[in-house]
């Protein structure tokens, strides 16, 4: 088996009868409205990719993992001419991507639910399948030629990984994301100080989750891929260069990973887009001429910025007030229409205030618990959130050509909260589409529905918890315990306080932890161990 890197989180993985595909991102404007770019630039590999999947003689799948733009890149999967091979994406709730390949043209389309397998011959690939809540997103495996790749991409499979190694058998090569694909802190209003100490810590839990699955999945090699971009819009610019920030690269990783589990006999590999690594021999076998290095960064990403700028200047337009009189106008209706269909407002105790930066006086203040958006000429309470957009730039959104999700990715937005804790309803309603909000509410209670109990062991203490998290219902069994009374999510690592009832440090909820004295026959006990300290480098 060989797998061919085509940079961020896509793959061309070829065994002697088949090759999978997996999530080209080669378009050269890039993700949610040219925010985010591939680093290391990646296009000269899309008559390569074309090549594989065009050419007839063995198998061949598309795999698409998740909606998200530097995943699902339609504008390059509309230049394949030749469309008989398989395509293979996971089946949502959302059925957004089964309605776009029903009319692609290619020779089928397979939704797999999780855990599907599909068989190809010498081996078989298999989908592993996680949606909660806003969080949309699959893994894939393939086993061919007597060896195995896990591509873990974005999805937060982390809870799962013990079952799924133990299911499969040895794993050769692993590759799981390590940077940060969120807008928190990123577009928060922030101290610098305090910017970079969230950044720090959420960088360190990131690095941690990689390695706690490094220690589940012992793999011959672990791959650095989904992360990070680049961002070359000069308004974004900046993000390339901050000190601190949730946006690290590979070497970070590496040297976090070699004082996390000295001695661990992983091997780590960075490739460049174009390079093609050998399983057997974990050896590259071809190497691509570019190579950016750490000494050549700063000048290879303003050369990088340089050859793109036209793109950038084609998305600059003066906007008539008049035009953003009407986009305030669409943009108020939206946020009635999400709020109507919020089954859950109740929840949220705060106002939300969006302002279009051209009409700093007309502001628009989403009550939840009064289920009414008016206008209003200024802020009126201490206890809020705040979100500040161009009309230019919420109007795509407006007129369908960003998801909310992909505009909230596009980092073009300033974000607010007081106080600073995380409100999942009001995130929620942020990040969902119109037509998906009642389901999202469904999701919510679905996960609160859950009561199951486990019992986790910290030193002499034992504690009965609920089992699933109640943000995004992640397996607690699967957890760990930090600084001796945290029981840590394995999948978002929000931390619950055990020696305070099991209440969240993000935003209060809780796992209703008390002492455990006998075990009920219904409870699953794993005890916890503390994950070790490690000092972080920047």
């Amino acid at each position: 088996m060989r797998i061919t890197f085509l940079g961020h989180a896509g793959f061309a993985v070829e065994t002697a009868r088949s090759v999978v595909v997996m999530d080209p991102w080669l378009t050269e404007r890039g993700a949610f409205d040219s925010a985010w770019m591939q680093l290391p630039r990646n296009h000269h590999l899309a008559p390569r990719v074309r090549e594989l999947l065009e050419t007839p003689g063995r198998e061949r799948f598309l795999y698409v993992s998740h909606e998200h733009k530097d995943h699902f890149d339609p504008e390059f999967l509309a230049t394949l001419q030749r469309r008989d091979f398989t395509v293979v994406i996971p089946r949502f709730l959302r059925s957004e991507l089964q309605d776009i390949f029903a009319k692609y043209g290619c020779k089928r389309v397979i939704a797999c639910e999780d855990g599907r397998e599909i068989p190809f011959k010498g081996g078989y690939l298999k989908l592993y399948v996680s949606e909660q809540g806003t969080n949309r997103d699959s893994a894939v495996m393939v086993r061919g030629d007597g060896q195995c790749f896990i591509n873990l991409n974005d999805c937060k499979l982390h809870d799962r990984l013990a079952r799924i190694t133990e299911e499969e058998g040895p794993i050769d090569v692993f590759t799981a994301q390590f940077s940060g694909a969120i807008w928190h802190p990123t577009c928060y209003e922030y101290s610098p100080e305090t910017y970079a100490a969230i950044s720090l810590k959420k960088r360190d839990s990131k690095f941690e989750a990689v390695a706690r699955a490094l220690e589940v999945v012992r793999p011959r090699a672990y791959l650095a891929s989904a992360g990070p971009a680049c961002f070359l819009d000069p308004t974004l610019f900046h993000l390339n260069f901050e000190k601190v920030n949730i946006f690290p690269n590979a070497t970070t990783l590496f040297r976090f990973l070699e004082q996390r589990l000295p001695g661990a006999a992983s091997k780590y590999l960075e490739p460049m887009p174009g390079d093609v690594l050998d399983i057997g021999s974990l050896d590259f076998v071809s190497l691509d001429q570019e190579r950016v290095t750490q000494e050549g960064f700063d000048a290879y990403l303003r050369k990088y910025a340089d050859d793109m700028a036209p793109l950038f200047r084609e998305r600059r337009r003066n906007m008539l007030r008049a035009e953003v009189d009407e986009i305030h106008a669409r943009l108020r209706v939206e946020l009635q229409r999400k709020l109507d269909l919020l089954d859950l407002h109740e929840r949220v105790g705060m106002p939300l205030y969006v302002e279009l930066t051209e009409l700093p006086e007309r502001l628009l203040r989403v009550d939840f618990k009064g289920r009414r958006v008016d206008e209003v000429s200024e802020l009126r309470e201490t206890t809020r959130y705040t979100m500040k957009v161009s009309a230019a730039d919420m109007v795509r959104v407006l007129d369908r050509k960003l998801t909310w999700e992909d505009f909230l990715l596009s980092f073009r937005l300033r974000l607010s909260r007081s106080p600073d804790v995380y409100e999942p309803i009001l995130h929620g309603f942020l990040g969902v589409e119109i037509e998906d909000m009642r389901a999202f509410c469904e999701g919510v209670r679905s996960t609160e529905s859950q009561r199951e109990r486990t019992v986790v062991s910290v030193g002499q203490k034992r504690f009965s918890v609920q089992r699933f998290c109640p943000h995004q219902g992640a397996d607690l069994a699967e957890g760990w315990v930090e600084e001796g009374k945290y029981l840590v999510c394995p999948r978002h690592r929000w931390q619950f306080d055990l020696d305070d009832g099991g209440r969240c440090l993000m935003n209060g909820s809780t796992l209703c932890a008390e002492p455990a004295t006998d075990v009920v026959p219904e409870e699953t006990e794993k005890p916890t161990v503390p994950a070790p300290v490690v000092e972080p480098r920047v």
